[in-house]
Formats: structure tokens, C-alpha cells, sequence
């Protein structure tokens, strides 16, 4: 279990138990159902198995990427922060209607693992953050902040999206030496799902419990 802060209250991570009674939301919890002071859903996970052979369920396309010639010229590195991640991911949160990226969940701790992937000529091409969770041994795939959309080429599109994959496959074997079972990879929802089914992975189904007063004002605010 882990605990992210949003503008106004805190996302609890899989938790598997839950108080009657509480104004934190409940995020992927393993409980179908903590009561009646919550709105719940079902939340469906892409799960990959690290102490496994993953590598072999990868499709085949994801293959092909990962034999392209400029794949020797990525530079991947492994910082302990990175201070311009919320700039570099504030595209992503425009393109796609995410939920913006808070500074105070941005930390240099033994489970936050952040990673980079650029190009000699390119540069920044995407950059992970990547949360451990010791209990459930388990690494969340936390923030995909791809430069995709800063290139107009083509060609540099399709360059930036094989670096962004990469940088996945090379975050998991990580993760593998360190002991993690599994990587996250955080929902099935399109368009997004298209790019992680081609790792393979388990589908689990998770719950998300929201307070009832906190569901409502959210939905206040989204209608004004």
C-alpha cells in the first residue's frame, strides 16, 4: 500500500482493507466492497510477471521495434529525480485529459524509481516514473512522460514512441533484479491499452472506492 496526495485529498494504493469511514479515496484496492460511505467501480489491471520470462509474450511488433537499428544509440539513465518531469508530462496531461502531476509526489525515495531514454541527436525521447510497493512487491507504473508529441517528423514520431517502449522493457528487467513479482502497468483503458498489450501481461480485476461527499464534488466541479 502506498499513498499518493492530490490538490485536495490522498489516493490510498491497494489497500486491502478499508475503514468504514474515511475521505481518502481507495485506488485499485483488493475490497469488492468497504460499505456504504463509498462509490465503487471495478478497475481492471494489466499485471506482467517479472520473476517470469515476460519477454516471450511480447507480440511480435514489439519485436520488430526492439531490432531497429538506432536502438544501440538510446541513452538510458537511472537519476533519483527528475526536476523537470511535471513540464515534460504536462503534454501528455493536455493530449489525453490525465490527471495533472503534483510536486509533492515527486520525491527522491529508495522506491521511487525514475528513468530516462534520449537520442544522441533527438535528445529526451520519454521519461518513467515508477513507484515501489514493498508489501504487495509490486513496482506502479506511475508516470509515462513521452516527447512524442514535440516532433513532427514522422520518423522521429515513430523513433520517440520505440525509445518510450524500450525504456519499459529495460524498467522491468530492472525491476527484476531487484526482486519486485510484478510491474503494473496501470488499467486497460484505450487508447493507451493498445501500446501495453504488446507486452502480454495478466488482466486482474481491482476495485476503486471514492467517498460518496468527494465523488459528488468532483462532479460538481466537472459540470460548472
Amino acid at each position: 500500500m502506498f499513498v499518493l496526495k492530490g490538490k485536495y485529498q490522498s489516493s490510498v494504493y491497494y489497500a486491502r482493507r478499508i475503514p468504514l469511514v474515511s475521505l481518502n479515496s481507495y485506488i485499485m484496492s483488493y475490497v469488492e466492497s468497504p460499505g456504504i460511505f463509498y462509490k465503487s467501480s471495478e478497475y481492471k489491471t494489466r499485471l506482467i510477471d517479472l520473476q517470469s520470462d515476460f519477454e516471450q509474450d511480447y507480440k511480435r511488433r514489439l519485436r520488430r521495434y526492439f531490432q531497429h537499428s538506432e536502438i544501440s544509440n538510446f541513452i538510458i539513465e537511472r537519476p533519483s529525480t527528475i526536476l523537470d518531469l511535471i513540464s515534460r508530462y504536462q503534454q501528455v496531461v493536455d493530449s489525453k485529459g490525465l490527471n495533472p502531476l503534483f510536486e509533492q509526489n515527486l520525491k527522491s525515495a529508495s522506491n521511487y524509481f525514475y528513468s530516462t531514454i534520449r537520442h544522441p541527436q533527438l535528445g529526451n525521447l520519454a521519461a518513467h516514473l515508477n513507484i515501489g510497493d514493498q508489501d504487495e512487491n509490486r513496482v506502479f507504473g506511475y508516470v509515462n512522460a513521452s516527447s512524442f508529441r514535440s516532433f513532427k517528423n514522422p520518423a522521429d514520431q515513430q523513433l520517440c514512441s520505440i525509445a518510450n517502449k524500450y525504456l519499459y522493457d529495460q524498467d522491468m528487467l530492472y525491476f527484476k533484479t531487484l526482486r519486485y513479482n510484478h510491474f503494473d502497468m496501470v488499467g486497460t483503458k484505450e487508447p493507451m491499452n493498445q501500446m501495453k498489450k504488446q507486452f502480454g501481461g495478466e488482466i486482474l480485476e481491482t476495485y476503486n472506492h471514492v467517498p460518496y461527499i468527494i465523488y459528488a464534488l468532483k462532479k460538481l466541479v466537472k459540470n460548472r
